[in-house]
């Protein structure tokens, strides 16, 4: 699992410090973060993560599924 998720972090490294520099690059005044919102909605989108939803205007909440969402995990919490 460990190597899965090194690998996915090298794949996609490049595409999250353009993200990054993207919104480095046009920041926006605080609760005024519309074009900020669209653009995490657009990237959320590109990566297939479809449920999401705007909260106040500018905020957003995204669900990542796993693979098997329909199963659930009986473990304790840590």
């Amino acid at each position: 699992m460990k190597e899965k998720i090194q690998a996915l972090a090298k794949a996609y490294k490049q595409a999250f410090i353009a993200d990054r520099r993207h919104l480095h690059a046009h920041p926006e005044l605080s609760f005024e973060e519309h074009e900020t919102a669209a653009y995490v909605e657009a990237a959320l989108a590109s990566y297939g993560i479809r449920a999401v939803e705007r909260k106040a205007e500018t905020g957003i909440v995204a669900l990542i599924e796993g693979k098997n969402p329909e199963k659930k995990d009986d473990r304790p919490a840590r």
